[in-house]
């Protein structure tokens, strides 16, 4: 729900789920909900720190499977709608997406400010 280099949350997200991964636990998905949606915006650098760029960070995740999902609504909101605009491998999908990864889950993590 936070967007990146605001918060630790999307280190923390994408930290989280690549320990999973190695542990041998499977992530159903990562649901961007709000400003969260900034995260796959492939035009969103970091200024400073150039091994902490978040967008290219989830695109490992989803290079190794996993499910990354941006909120439509949220991202038009925010200016950000459109395939062109996210990094490749990421999409749009409603909350029905996140009612899903939920269903097929033995448990959820929701990281907000």
């Amino acid at each position: 729900m936070t967007s990146p280099y605001s918060f630790q949350n999307s280190d923390t997200v994408i930290h989280f789920a690549k320990a999973a991964i190695k542990a041998g636990h499977e992530v159903t998905g990562i649901y961007l909900y709000t400003d969260g949606v900034y995260n796959v915006v492939k035009d969103i650098e970091p200024s400073d720190d150039r091994d902490r760029n978040i967008p290219a960070l989830f695109k490992e995740l989803i290079d190794a499977g996993i499910p990354v999902v941006a909120c439509p609504i949220c991202a038009e909101y925010r200016g950000t709608m459109g395939k062109e605009k996210i990094i490749e491998g990421s999409s749009f999908d409603g909350l029905g997406a996140l009612s899903e990864y939920v269903e097929d889950s033995d448990r959820i993590l929701i990281f907000t400010a």
